[in-house]
């Protein structure tokens, strides 16, 4: 299942930054170190480097809880959401303060289809009133409900999302799937510039837009759209989605 979520908020590596405050010493250095690597693997993207480094760290009694969130985020990269799920539970069970474990955790579930194990892991953020982050709280539990094919429930949870902040482009790219399923085409064109405005180079609402503008009839509008993301060179995925529409525009 492919989310929108995952490269906007989980690949910006959410992590707790868990670092020693213990004597320094030449062994609390070397951790630490070793930790700044990892962070850079994951953020690079070399999740595959990333899991070999750090498994066997993972496996140390004393290990970080940011060891775990960052071995989690790494096997999120790879595609492994069931190895991803045990990394953030692991994180939790060292430090069950670590609400940005505890939000990766609840993303995981979203994409493993545990809806309501997963609207319980967020909601157990908002109980605690100490995260600084609620409007990731708030989109992951609208998606929760999207996927679930529930806009009803999903909409309000998105609004809640863009009421803390308004140039966030993940809650208004999933608001206008809502609406573009509901048939508010105009409605959704709103929601998919929106999160173009805020997310330029993210390409997937690009192509929601590109689709609604065709829907409405703009089709100059959408062939225009449709050719910078080609320009642009997406992945597989969204290429064979794009040359679709293209060629629905040509005829």
């Amino acid at each position: 299942m492919r989310l929108f979520l995952f490269f906007i908020v989980q690949m910006s590596v959410l992590l707790s930054a868990c670092v020693s405050t213990a004597v320094d010493t030449p062994q609390s250095r070397n951790r630490a170190a070793s930790l700044e690597l990892a962070r850079q693997l994951v953020d690079q993207g070399e999740y595959q480097r990333a899991i070999q480094f750090l498994l066997p760290r993972s496996r140390s009694a004393d290990a970080y809880a940011e060891v775990h969130t960052l071995l989690g985020l790494s096997f999120l990269g790879i595609n492994n959401p069931q190895a991803a799920a045990r990394s953030f539970s692991a994180a939790l069970q060292v430090n069950d303060d670590d609400d940005d474990a505890r939000l990766n955790l609840g993303y995981t579930l979203i994409v493993l289809g545990q809806f309501k194990e997963s609207r319980e892991t967020l909601n157990r953020i908002i109980e605690r009133k100490k995260y600084t982050l609620m409007e990731k709280v708030y989109l992951n539990l609208g998606l929760s409900f999207l996927q679930e094919k529930n806009c009803k429930k999903a909409v309000p949870h998105f609004q809640s999302a863009l009421d803390i902040d308004p140039t966030y482009a993940a809650p208004y790219f999933n608001l206008g799937k809502c609406q573009a399923s509901a048939g508010d085409l105009a409605g959704a064109r709103s929601s998919f510039r929106r999160a173009v405005d805020f997310c330029p180079n993210c390409l997937d609402p690009q192509l929601e837009l590109a689709t609604v503008l065709a829907r409405l009839g703009e089709k100059r509008n959408a062939k225009r759209a449709v050719e910078s993301i080609l320009k642009a060179e997406p992945n597989e995925l969204l290429k064979r989605r794009a040359l679709a529409l293209q060629r629905q525009l040509s005829n």
